[in-house]
């Protein structure tokens, strides 16, 4: 492969922001990988800012399902409490939406653990 710049020199690298290949003179080193020129340096800075804000969001959504479906359970078993308090249609309603809390609440947080195991098994390394 030649370089993007200069055709009579072989590649040594691929720019992560553009994908152009580079040689030794045409790549610059950055903390986040080969580039090949400053504009590309700046979007490869952006890039990797924003992939590790994206990272950190994702961790606070993991976070934030794992406590909504917690929730959900407390509150459906709240809910079943209290429809032991009586008889009738209001209760039985009461008694209803409970479990339905509950298995809701069953059901994402199987789907939680199930999603973890597989992105533990699935990571490199």
């Amino acid at each position: 492969m030649k370089c993007y710049n200069h055709s009579g020199r072989e590649a040594v690298a691929v720019c992560r922001a553009c994908g152009k290949a580079v040689c030794q003179e045409c790549g610059l080193e950055t903390g986040n990988g080969i580039a090949c020129r400053q504009s590309c340096t700046d979007i490869l800075a952006e890039k990797t800012e924003y992939y590790s804000r994206q990272a950190a969001h994702l961790k606070n959504l993991k976070r934030l399902n794992f406590l909504g479906s917690l929730f959900s359970i407390g509150m459906g078993l709240l809910f079943i409490y209290f429809s032991f308090m009586g008889y009738g249609v209001v209760y039985d309603l009461i008694l209803l939406i409970g479990s339905g809390f509950t298995v809701y609440g069953m059901v994402a947080q199987l789907v939680n653990m199930i999603t973890f195991f597989k992105s533990k098994k699935n990571k490199p390394g």
